[in-house]
């Protein structure tokens, strides 16, 4: 189901963040709906709900690589939650190639909780993340991945591991395509994105504050 799951993205201006003294530079993909704005010490994600095959998104882009790749900040659910996406890491389909058509190798999410709240799950296999603590709109959490050629990512919520396999066998700096293809570039990205399940769910949109990036 996830296989076909691709994302082409969209060029923009390379920025730099400093923190603690430390340059991290990104892109930023946005959908038409979709909005990044400033906030005091990060930035502000504002996706619409996902109403055809292209998902409504505002995402920071890390930079490409065949060996390793992280991203972190602390994680503010404002409004919505809906089956979005607040991290994940991609593969390029494209051999040799570090930007194009991608895949998902997985996604870290939000979704509704059985009872209210929200809870972190990885959209792939729709897997929850045991342990991790229940999500609350307007509290913060400290979130991070990290990835290796070779390994599916690891994200930590709040020190909480939650590392899941991708039912296709996708791996970071492979891409299934029928067969297992290796050889790829891998990338982080963080912020919003709706996932499938939001069209098929009426999830509405989303708004997502994120601090202390690094990417």
């Amino acid at each position: 189901m996830f296989k076909h799951n691709r994302t082409a993205l969209i060029a923009a201006t390379g920025l730099i963040l400093a923190t603690a003294g430390v340059a991290w530079a990104y892109t930023t993909d946005t959908d038409s709906g979709g909005s990044i704005a400033n906030i005091s010490g990060g930035k502000r994600f504002v996706i619409q709900q996902r109403t055809d095959s292209t998902p409504g998104r505002a995402e920071l882009r890390g930079t490409s690589s065949t060996t390793g790749a992280s991203a972190s900040g602390r994680f503010k659910l404002v409004s919505g939650g809906k089956y979005v996406s607040v991290m994940q890491v991609l593969n390029v389909v494209a051999a040799g190639a570090t930007s194009g058509p991608s895949e998902p190798i997985t996604q870290l999410a939000v979704r509704p909780k059985s009872g209210g709240n929200y809870e972190f799950y990885v959209v792939q296999g729709s897997q929850v993340c045991s342990g991790a603590p229940t999500v609350v709109v307007g509290s913060t959490y400290d979130v991070s991945v990290s990835v290796s050629t070779g390994q599916s990512p690891q994200y930590r919520i709040n020190g909480v591991v939650c590392q899941k396999s991708n039912p296709d066998g996708d791996k970071a700096g492979t891409v299934y395509d029928g067969s297992l293809k290796s050889g790829r570039y891998f990338y982080p990205k963080m912020g919003a994105y709706n996932t499938s399940s939001n069209q098929a769910q009426s999830g509405g949109g989303s708004t997502i504050e994120w601090t202390e990036i690094a990417i």
